[in-house]
């Protein structure tokens, strides 16, 4: 069982939860962001900019305020096969919940739900491969860094209840994804991911499992689907 975390300083802590947690909500007060869409490649270097240069500052505050180790803080060690038999559990129970998000989409006239932005999949093409690529690893990479890794932790260690880091890192994950869904079953898709994510962290406590399982949902709309769109 892994020691609980204990925080020295908890004013650096509430600090770093609202850098992680809040950070994607400035985006709705931006122009050029507010509403966004993956097609758009200076949107694209817009967020990976906003996202490193969040991961900095956290960085900083878990080394120099918190005073803590930057990995062993926020689940970075090293995985298990059971951690990963744990991640594959989490993709069933989130390809079920989305076949059902589909259902409600056909069944509702809507036109479905959408990973890959508001943008087809020939104009996701039409970004070079390269930038897609690093948007999708550093989408899993700090996404999971800041709303899982460092945000259930922390609420854990602040309340003394895991599962109110998870409601937390659910509810805020969701939000952040507004400027590029809308309030539409995508946003729905987006809060049930969210879920599978931040339960597969709760449950074992280890960040690598989610920045996989993260890479790979962002990677088959943006790298793999579009291969094959070109293919035909």
């Amino acid at each position: 069982m892994r020691a609980p975390l204990v925080l020295r300083s908890k004013t650096a802590s509430i600090v770093g939860l609202v850098i992680a947690l809040g950070w994607p909500l400035l985006f709705l007060a931006t122009p050029w962001q507010a509403h966004q869409n993956i097609a758009n490649a200076g949107q694209d270097v817009g967020v990976l900019i906003a996202e490193w240069v969040a991961f900095a500052v956290i960085a900083a505050i878990v080394v120099f305020w918190e005073r803590l180790p930057l990995f062993a803080s926020v689940g970075l060690r090293r995985p298990r096969w059971a951690d990963f038999g744990a991640m594959l559990l989490a993709f069933v129970a989130l390809f079920i919940l989305l076949a059902l998000i589909g259902v409600l989409a056909r069944a509702s006239g809507a036109s479905g739900v959408s990973f890959a932005g508001s943008g087809n999949m020939k104009a996701i093409f039409a970004i070079p491969f390269a930038l897609r690529l690093v948007v999708v690893l550093t989408a899993g990479f700090c996404e999971e860094f800041f709303f899982r890794g460092y945000a259930i932790e922390r609420l854990t260690a602040l309340t003394g209840k895991t599962w109110i880091g998870v409601v937390a890192a659910i509810v805020l994950f969701t939000l952040g994804h507004v400027a590029r869904y809308g309030f539409t079953l995508g946003l729905l898709g987006v809060a049930v991911i969210a879920t599978a994510l931040s339960v597969l962290y709760a449950v074992r406590r280890n960040l690598w499992p989610c920045i996989a399982m993260h890479w790979i949902v962002d990677g088959l709309p943006l790298v793999v689907a579009p291969f094959f769109v070109h293919l035909h």
